[in-house]
């Protein structure tokens, strides 16, 4: 009993904290339904770059904010060996503001953007390069 009362206060602050399903930490520019956008993974990215160059994509993965280093990556590991060819360059949308980024870096995040094949970033040490960012937030869940 003592439990259930418990876990009803951390819903309802939960709740009252404003995040919610409909409201994921971060940047989205145009919330709603976008038709235009694609939904592809970072993979597919990587391995078959061509279909998708200069088109609107979404994908999900690990985002990490660093001084010449703006990436988001096939995995969390990948970042953290430094595989910068598991990863896409991104170019975060001017008006994200500083919460915004720390709301999502280091975390795995939902972006949507276009894609450019040949653009690779930072030297050219990606796979490839996300601009026009219109969505980037948080898609880290808990698993129980």
């Amino acid at each position: 009993m003592r439990w259930a009362g418990f876990n009803m206060l951390v819903l309802f602050l939960f709740v009252l904290s404003g995040v919610t399903a409909g409201q994921m930490p971060g940047y989205n520019a145009k919330p709603g339904y976008d038709a235009t956008v694609q939904d592809v993974s970072v993979l597919r990215l990587i391995a078959n770059p061509q279909p998708y160059d200069g088109k609107r994509v979404r994908f999900i993965g690990f985002l990490r904010l660093e001084f010449e280093g703006d990436a988001i990556y096939l995995h969390r590991e990948d970042y953290q060996h430094q595989i910068s060819q598991n990863a896409l360059w991104i170019n975060l949308p001017h008006d994200m503001t500083k919460q915004e980024q720390q709301a999502v870096n280091m975390h795995y995040v939902i972006c949507a953007g276009v894609f450019q094949a040949s653009n690779h970033g930072h030297m050219g040490m990606f796979s490839g390069e996300i601009t026009e960012i219109t969505r980037l937030q948080s898609w880290d869940r808990e698993i129980k």
